[in-house]
């Protein structure tokens, strides 16, 4: 019986099957480029004939004034394997005036993950569209909605895992209930920026109807959460969930 090839036998293959993409020249441009979509299009048929799939398995991301800054980590599985694996480091910008800029920064991002993987030429990709990069100004109070989009530190990214483990360990809804009461868990929930701690309790919210539904009525009657609603009243379990 033919031994199978493992995840870099099977990448040396698909590398002998795809030596060039064909540049292009889109719209509006004085220059030709390689684009994601021709990249994707060239490289995910042979790579799934060779039985790899590839996917983003990390990606952090900031803004910084109209630029979008995203870094990527992207893993190439044997199918027949899934524990052998490669990951292939990368990252990309992408400067829009509105909304697109995130999306632009990962394709360019996955492009270079694909293109450095198979050791294949790379183009010049302005995928800003010749929109001019514009720094963020330091100096100006970043808005509400720019705060809460901000990128989140380590510390918060900690704390959250830390209290959505903790949380998915209660069994019951009285249980939940004293665990977010909890002081532990009350200074942890301090730590984390306001939209986390939205998040957090929508979580926790949902949670404790699950948890309700299975326990029953019981827990109707059961001392306050420690949840407050948008007038300040805390609520109890059976309003809070």
């Amino acid at each position: 019986m033919e031994k199978p090839l493992n995840v870099h036998q099977r990448l040396a293959a698909a590398m002998g099957e795809v030596d060039y993409i064909q540049k292009e020249q889109k719209k509006g441009m004085n220059y030709t480029i390689v684009s994601h979509d021709a990249v994707t299009a060239k490289v995910r048929p042979v790579l799934l004939k060779h039985g790899i799939v590839y996917y983003p398995v990390r990606c952090e991301h900031l803004h910084n004034g109209n630029r979008a800054e995203c870094s990527l980590t992207v893993r190439f599985v044997n199918i027949d394997e899934p524990t052998d694996f490669f990951d292939v480091p990368t990252f990309g910008y992408g400067i829009d005036p509105q909304d697109k800029g995130p999306g632009k920064a990962m394709s360019y991002a996955m492009k270079y993950a694909l293109l450095k993987a198979l050791g294949l030429e790379t183009g010049d990709d302005p995928d800003n569209d010749n929109v001019d990069f514009q720094p963020q100004d330091n100096n100006r109070q970043p808005s509400k909605q720019q705060a809460s989009t901000a990128p989140k530190n380590d510390n918060a990214r900690q704390a959250y895992s830390a209290l959505e483990k903790d949380m998915r360990l209660c069994r019951t809804a009285d249980d939940l209930a004293r665990w977010w009461k909890d002081q532990e868990c009350v200074d942890l929930r301090k730590k984390l920026p306001t939209d986390w701690q939205a998040t957090l309790h929508d979580e926790f919210v949902k949670l404790g109807k699950e948890l309700r539904q299975k326990d029953g009525d019981g827990f109707a009657g059961s001392p306050g959460t420690g949840v407050r609603n948008a007038a300040g009243r805390e609520l109890h379990n059976a309003e809070a969930f």
